[in-house]
């Protein structure tokens, strides 16, 4: 009864995101992670959020997982700092079931149990414009299996060169150095971005007797390039390198001396046609990951694998009235254990072929084919209704849906009221992984006889959002979101004796509400908070392990001097958490502060992480960070 008046508590004061926009800009800002295609907010049906670049900046992390905590519908477990172990769920569902995309490249992991994300390796930088967040498994265009969708866009030039460096420096004997060049014109546009992060870090596991700090390296190189070939084609490529190590514990050495390395490679080649009415984009991509794991500086286990897609995507706008939106993806995993002759990690011509690799690889291909009818009647109401069949090589043939509805009943310059809903179902087959293991020597007791077989997956929700203009720079707005989705077969891992993969006889659940909005006083200063209760259950009605059922999010956001002065004060808030043996972990709030100060064409910047000094955990066993302060300076161009 508590978390709930705190939660209508909070709906009455109202939430916020952007101390400068103005709610009816809001509604008109363009976003394509919906449905592929460019679309104004108020027209879209479904529960997406969007974090700018000056947010980005202003909170100052140097981690993505960081700035996602932050999010509605969004919550983040990391295992002992910097470059550890992390999860990133949507609603309560595992992080493997949200597709993050950098530049339309899908980051997905082919070598992990599941095919996700891993998400501890992105960073931040000035190169980031926009990240649009699709919350629940409605993301079909994506892939049946997208429980959630991370949109991540880097800048594009249009006029002449900019750029910046930057260098951080702080707690753990943290330094960060970054820097990116852009140049556009009428022909096309260039960008190049260089981020190198090190860190000491800090003792990961709570039974590490050693104490030994547990450190982090990642420097990651983001290219992309734009050929504007006429005034209706153009051509992009885009290439992504990245290299880490991290230090763990619990690997079996005396020392503590674990190390895991990653490196991955990625690359998109993609083809834009604008013709009338129709617009149609073609694209070839493909990510290469190699990692190794080292125990006493000796290799101890390493896995590579490849991810290949081919997709296609169109849409024609039919009538003022309707819209189109069609496609169709082809996408290839390859998985192989002998790092020793899976060296190849692809080139940048590789990246647009068949990479065929002299190992023993395990192969599987998926086939995807959809089309989404969309309607706008008289501006104030907006119907999708949409169908995806997959073939799967191993699991055969699925359909799934997916239907969105968007109705303005008060639309005026000072006021707006938007109800919308959508609905959505999808499928998972189990990861090359999971089969491998069950299969393999290393399974055994009863799931050594389990033959995993397919996940359904399906999803609604509900939401109202009203923007209210009030007198001079004063604004508010309000959002309240009802969701329910659930997982049918949900393939689970022997957390006790790593026996194998089971399979729940039943569904998973996870429901809840969002409440997110803004409340901006004056052109200075803004309050900024949101809160998402989810209930999420197993089959057996018992929670899912590390799923807060209480987040909350409060800010105050301050603009002085001409708006040269920029400070943020957040604070989180998580209770209700259980762990696995049905261990309750301890409720617990973080306190951050940070600044921005404008001068000239430089930026200098600090912040305060977990300032009253909490000692929490997101994960049993594994350490946080205490009171961290960093602070750094950056040059613009």
């Amino acid at each position: 009864m508590k978390h709930l008046f705190q939660l209508s508590l909070l709906s009455g004061l109202t939430l916020g995101l952007s101390l400068s926009a103005v709610a009816q800009e809001k509604l008109e800002e363009i976003v394509v992670t919906a449905s592929g295609n460019q679309t104004p907010l108020r027209e879209v049906g479904a529960s997406v959020s969007v974090i700018t670049a000056e947010q980005i900046a202003l909170q100052g992390s140097t981690a993505l997982m960081d700035i996602m905590r932050n999010q509605i519908g969004v919550s983040v477990t990391n295992s002992g700092g910097m470059g550890k172990q992390s999860s990133l769920r949507i609603r309560g569902e595992e992080g493997y079931r949200t597709l993050i995309m950098i530049d339309g490249v899908e980051m997905s992991d082919p070598t992990g149990t599941q095919v996700g994300t891993e998400v501890q390796h992105l960073q931040t930088g000035d190169e980031i414009e926009r990240v649009e967040i699709l919350r629940g498994p409605q993301g079909f265009i994506y892939g049946a299996d997208a429980g959630g969708v991370v949109n991540i866009f880097t800048t594009t030039s249009e006029d002449g060169f900019n750029g910046h460096v930057a260098a951080q420096a702080g707690a753990f004997d943290t330094r960060k150095l970054t820097g990116h060049l852009g140049f556009g014109g009428e022909q096309g546009d260039i960008l190049i971005s260089v981020a190198d992060l090190s860190s000491e870090g800090f003792n990961a596991r709570t039974d590490d007797t050693n104490n030994e700090a547990d450190g982090y390296d990642n420097t990651t190189v983001h290219t992309k390039f734009g050929w504007n070939i006429n005034d209706t084609l153009r051509t992009q490529l885009v290439f992504r390198d990245l290299e880490a190590l991290s230090e763990y514990d619990n690997c079996g050495s005396a020392a503590e001396d674990c190390v895991t390395s990653s490196e991955q490679q990625t690359g998109r080649l993609s083809f834009e046609w604008q013709h009338g009415n129709a617009q149609h984009a073609l694209a070839f991509g493909s990510t290469a990951i190699e990692r190794e794991f080292f125990t006493d500086n000796l290799s101890s286990y390493s896995i590579s694998g490849v991810l290949e897609k081919s997709e296609y995507l169109g849409s024609v706008e039919l009538s003022p009235f309707f819209t189109t939106v069609f496609g169709a993806d082809y996408k290839t995993e390859k998985v192989g254990e002998d790092a020793n002759t899976f060296t190849h990690i692809p080139n940048l011509l590789d990246v647009f072929f068949d990479i065929d690799e002299e190992i023993d690889t395990i192969t599987r291909n998926q086939t995807g084919l959809f089309a989404e009818l969309q309607a706008n009647i008289d501006d104030t109401l907006y119907f999708t209704g949409g169908l995806r069949n997959d073939n799967n090589d191993d699991f055969g043939t699925h359909n799934s849906v997916r239907v969105t509805a968007a109705w303005l009943p008060i639309i005026s310059d000072s006021e707006t009221l938007k109800t919308r809903a959508s609905a959505g179902t999808g499928f998972r087959a189990p990861s090359l992984q999971e089969i491998a293991y069950n299969k393999g020597p290393w399974a055994f007791g009863a799931a050594a006889d389990v033959a995993l077989k397919e996940e359904k997956s399906a999803g609604i929700d509900a939401g109202i959002e009203y923007y209210h203009q009030l007198k001079g720079d004063t604004s508010y707005s309000v959002e309240t979101t009802l969701f329910y989705q659930t997982v049918d077969n949900e393939i689970y891992f022997d957390p006790i004796d790593w026996s194998g993969y089971f399979q729940a006889d039943g569904e998973s659940s996870s429901k809840g509400i969002e409440l997110a909005g803004e409340y901006t006083m004056s052109s200075r200063y803004a309050l900024i908070a949101n809160a998402t209760y989810n209930k999420t259950e197993t089959r057996d009605d018992a929670p899912r392990v590390r799923r807060p059922q209480y987040t909350y999010n409060v800010s105050v956001n301050a603009s002085l001097m001409d708006n040269n002065l920029n400070l943020l004060a957040n604070m989180r808030y998580v209770t209700d958490v259980e762990d696995i043996n049905d261990v309750a972990m301890d409720d617990y709030s973080v306190f951050n502060l940070s600044a921005n100060w404008r001068w000239h064409q430089w930026v200098f910047n600090a912040r305060i992480e977990n300032l009253l000094d909490q000692d929490y955990q997101e994960v049993t066993g594994y350490n946080t960070a205490e009171r961290s302060l960093y602070a750094g300076a950056k040059f613009q161009f």
